[in-house]
């Protein structure tokens, strides 16, 4: 009967043709973005690669393509595409970095170089040619894409937004409908460096609309493809979820959203994290992807690595979240580009997940639970800070926090927003019962949570926070821990 009905397909088609009437189409099953979450098992990102970028490398009047391989990532090949899909993963993300093979013409509107289009492109086809499902970004074009600003230079950077897109709109507009195409990573808050801001929210849901309402006017398979949106600098909770519109669109169902999330948290302490995404989901009425998490190649203990994974993977997709594994080629690594081998523990983490529940009570360190002290950097004294503002967790006020009784590590996390946007540890310093310096951690730039390993003969430790852009009095960490704007947590295990 199917080959009965194929042959009449096909004579019709031909009479149709023949008597100047064009021939019915027969759609195949609409891709859509329920459609594409759902069809997703999980993803890897190429990171490094067609998003690596060097301002003094730029020639002027060239299109730079040795860019791809500045950052030590070797050229994209089609069999390392092939390999990674030979792993398991059923979709991909491709950063791109556009800014650098920019140039404007006369009249000062942007452009990007045909060369640069042709050779992301090749990169696609590798990707299209394994059947993988294709994320395709605008990355690391933060001199053209941010937020924050006055309505002028929002002008500015919308027109911006709107020729990027419209030139990778209509390079790509005969791509297959499995290439999803990304708007932005990490937009920035211009005023305020990496911290959320009301305004800068708002300019993110108008910089999402200008990019759907141009890549639909590119017409072709951009008419109905599906499409990604991220919230201000991809955050995964508070105001930036909750201030976040979902653009409009001229199709339905056609949007997913995406954020980033780099918790080390290997256990049920995740949860709180995937739970509110789950709500916002809800909330917009748009599936939700991570479209960056990763484990350190450094993860402590080691052996904890492959349980981060298994149980990040596992705890997200119990809440309707799909996961795209961060492969930078260096402290995230899973796979080797030039050898083409991988880190097959992680590998068979990430393909079968399991959710891991740890034992043990959790320290929530809350307003009553911090000195406003420092540390002195070389013993670990505790002496007064008020000219800049450190505060130490501690349960009892004195600044020491016992170790439970059996524990060789710990995990301590910092979870700040609003105001505090900017605090992190930036001390742990751990001591026998007679007071004696054992070992430290000690670093400028600060954390937001790490595990560290415990030496033999420790008593107790001591954390310091603070903020290294800004000085903060007491009155402000009080006020932040009032409203929840910074938390602490610790776990012994």
């Amino acid at each position: 009967m199917r080959r009965i009905i194929s042959a009449l397909v096909a004579v019709a088609v031909i009479l149709g043709s023949l008597a100047g009437v064009r021939p019915i189409q027969v759609r195949a099953e609409e891709v859509t973005a329920s459609s594409v979450h759902a069809a997703i098992k999980t993803g890897w990102n190429l990171g490094n690669s067609l998003d690596a970028h060097h301002k003094k490398s730029m020639k002027v009047g060239e299109p730079n393509l040795d860019h791809e391989t500045i950052w030590g990532q070797p050229k994209v090949t089609k069999a390392q595409i092939d390999y990674v899909a030979s792993l398991g993963f059923n979709a991909i993300r491709v950063p791109v970095t556009w800014y650098n093979h920019t140039y404007r013409d006369a009249t000062g509107t942007l452009h990007i170089r045909q060369e640069w289009l042709a050779r992301v492109r090749e990169v696609i086809d590798y990707c299209l040619a394994d059947n993988l499902y294709v994320f395709m970004d605008t990355h690391h074009d933060k001199e053209l894409i941010y937020a924050g600003v006055s309505e002028e230079e929002l002008a500015q950077v919308k027109s911006d937004a709107a020729s990027l897109w419209r030139e990778i709109a209509s390079y790509f507009a005969d791509a297959d409908h499995k290439l999803i195409f990304e708007s932005y990573n990490e937009v920035d808050n211009h005023v305020k460096y990496w911290q959320y801001g009301e305004k800068a929210a708002r300019q993110m849901n108008e910089l999402n609309q200008v990019f759907v309402d141009t890549v639909r006017s590119t017409g072709g398979k951009n008419a109905d493809r599906v499409l990604m949106v991220p919230t201000l600098l991809d955050h995964n909770s508070g105001e930036s979820l909750n201030k976040f519109v979902l653009p409009k669109d001229s199709v339905k169902d056609r949007i997913l959203v995406t954020v980033h999330c780099y918790s080390q948290q290997y256990d049920q302490a995740v949860e709180g994290i995937f739970s509110g995404l789950e709500s916002f989901s809800k909330r917009i009425g748009a599936k939700v992807i991570i479209g960056e998490w990763g484990s350190t190649t450094k993860y402590a203990p080691a052996q904890y690595r492959g349980i981060h994974a298994a149980n990040y993977v596992a705890r997200a997709a119990a809440h309707g979240i799909k996961c795209f594994y961060w492969d930078n080629g260096s402290n995230y690594a899973i796979v080797d580009r030039t050898a083409l081998t991988c880190n097959q523990d992680m590998i068979n983490a990430i393909m079968n997940p399991v959710a891991y529940t740890s034992n043990g009570s959790e320290i929530v360190f809350d307003g009553s639970d911090y000195l406003y002290k420092t540390l002195d950097q070389t013993t670990g004294a505790i002496k007064e800070d008020k000219s800049w503002g450190t505060i130490l967790l501690t349960t009892d006020g004195s600044g020491n926090i016992p170790v439970a009784e059996g524990s060789s590590n710990f995990y301590v996390q910092l979870v700040r927003s609003g105001s505090m946007a900017t605090q992190a540890i930036h001390y742990i310093y751990m001591f026998d019962a007679g007071g004696k310096l054992l070992s430290k951690v000690n670093d400028w730039g600060g954390f937001t949570e790490k595990t560290v390993e415990i030496p033999a003969g420790c008593a107790y430790i001591r954390i310091g926070v603070n903020s290294a852009q800004t000085a903060t009095s007491k009155a402000a960490y009080e006020a932040a821990f009032a409203s929840g704007e910074i938390v602490g947590y610790l776990k012994f295990r």
